[in-house]
């Protein structure tokens, strides 16, 4: 029983990822898995409940990895390189259409996002901010409240599907880190990105 449980719900997010939410039934789902549509409701009790489950698994494995990234990493632009490193290849595998079919489908789910984002992913960046300062690889005059709210932009891009035409959504996630982590940097913090290639 464990077995199915993890295979619909491993089996549902690869779907989900390619295809959207809207677009993938329970049926989809369940022949995915070589299972009978049954089996999907004796786990799961909608494809919402599903979603759900998909979500807050993610969450918390981001919470966990937040966490986790801090302690590896040697200084703050490590820790945002390896951070930039994992939202890439979320971008990556995730088309923007489940963003907007989560959104559409199940609001409640998506404030669930938004909250996380608003909470554990401002309180990462806040803290990375501050341990750039402390560690003097970040600029001084950098304005730390305005950097904290900027790093969202580009990701809601991402989220909205609103990035331009002929634009690889993973290239322009990549190019836009970039940027930000740049932006951040003193020229302590330069030589830092220089000499490790990190990016």
């Amino acid at each position: 029983m464990k077995e199915e449980w993890h295979q619909l719900l491993d089996s549902s997010t690869t779907l989900f990822a390619r295809k959207g939410i809207r677009a993938t039934s329970t049926d989809e789902i369940a022949r995915h898995c070589g299972l009978h549509k049954r089996c999907f409701y004796e786990h799961f009790n909608s494809k919402e409940s599903l979603v759900a489950r998909i979500i807050s698994t993610w969450l918390e494995k981001t919470d966990r990895y937040l966490s986790f990234n801090r302690h590896i990493s040697s200084n703050a632009i490590i820790e945002m390189s390896n951070f930039f490193r994992v939202a890439e290849r979320v971008v990556l595998t995730i088309q923007p259409v489940f963003f907007r079919d989560l959104r559409e489908l199940y609001p409640a789910i998506w404030a669930s996002v938004i909250q996380f984002r608003e909470s554990q992913l401002a309180v990462f960046l806040k803290l990375n901010i501050r341990r750039g300062l402390e560690e003097d690889i970040y600029r001084r005059s950098l304005d730390q409240a305005l950097l904290e709210k900027l790093y969202f932009t580009p990701l809601e891009l991402v989220m909205e599907d609103r990035i331009p035409p002929g634009c690889p959504v993973h290239r322009t996630c990549r190019e836009l880190n970039i940027i930000y982590l740049h932006g951040l940097v003193n020229l302590k913090g330069m030589k830092l990105i220089y000499e490790k290639q990190v990016n």
